[in-house]
């Protein structure tokens, strides 16, 4: 039996016939400001837990010791560690996916005689009665969790939407309710609305028109003409071209003329 600074140093084995094991360490938990999550002298303390192993895993092992009430995982020891580690995941402590990563637990037996059972244990295996592993490792867990970023749970997204559609209606009755009572926002603008005969105005299509086509005159007033090279050679390309559809209107009056007999030269 192996004990360093009173813990119980027990190999963590896979297989039955595993030799080279990873150590993790327990002792009987006990502090000196009471915890009701972790009792005490029904709880065993577990350090260097892999990231792998699981709370089913460790109650399904621990049972033959005695009841298990619950199994706790936090990031490290401490009074408020599993609560911290558990914060912002609104479901039971069974159902939550931990972080993947090492960390210690908490066993708690539904009888303080279980812990002298468990400390006795030379081993922890994850393996049945038949030789087959409680949890999954390898290249197994990492595609078991590939597969399940991409299922979506109906139930929960259902509730996420609820909930989102909950608070948005909430800010737009909000807004609705401060715009009639004429409620300045934390930024200090006051929503005016189309109700009560000075609350506003809605501008016509008409209106909207004049206004448009005088900031398109603005616009053309103030736009500058054959202040650039390019204007300039344009605006001479342009005039030939005139010039020309002249010539040809003048050619075809004075023709139209002379059939006409009215041509007098003279």
């Amino acid at each position: 039996m192996t004990e360093i600074e009173g813990y119980r140093v027990v190999p963590l084995r896979m297989t039955p016939d595993a030799k080279n094991c990873h150590s993790v360490y327990m002792r009987e938990h006990f502090i000196r400001l009471m915890d009701p999550n972790k009792p005490k002298g029904r709880t065993l303390f577990l350090l260097n837990v892999p990231p792998y192993v699981t709370e089913a895993s460790l109650k399904t092992f621990f049972k033959s010791k005695g009841n298990v009430e619950s199994v706790l995982f936090a990031e490290k020891p401490g009074r408020d560690e599993t609560t911290n580690w558990y914060e912002g995941m609104d479901v039971p402590f069974s159902n939550v996916q931990t972080p993947f990563k090492f960390k210690v637990a908490y066993v708690v037996f539904q009888k303080s005689s279980s812990i002298g059972r468990a400390l006795a244990i030379d081993s922890i295996d994850m393996f049945n009665s038949s030789g087959e592993c409680l949890i999954k490792t390898g290249m197994e867990l990492w595609h078991d969790d590939y597969v399940n970023n991409f299922i979506l749970d109906v139930a929960k997204t259902q509730n996420q939407i609820n909930a989102y559609m909950a608070r948005y209606d909430k800010r737009e009755r909000a807004a609705l309710a401060a715009a009639k009572t004429s409620e300045a926002d934390p930024d200090g603008w006051v929503t005016v609305g189309k109700d009560g005969r000075n609350a506003g105005f809605e501008q016509k299509e008409s209106v909207i028109g004049r206004i448009e086509s005088k900031l398109e005159k603005d616009k053309k007033t103030k736009e500058l003409k054959n202040f650039y090279t390019f204007q300039i050679r344009e605006s001479k390309m342009q005039n030939i071209v005139e010039l020309r559809k002249k010539y040809e209107e003048d050619k075809q009056k004075i023709e139209l003329l002379k059939k006409s007999r009215r041509f007098r030269p003279f």
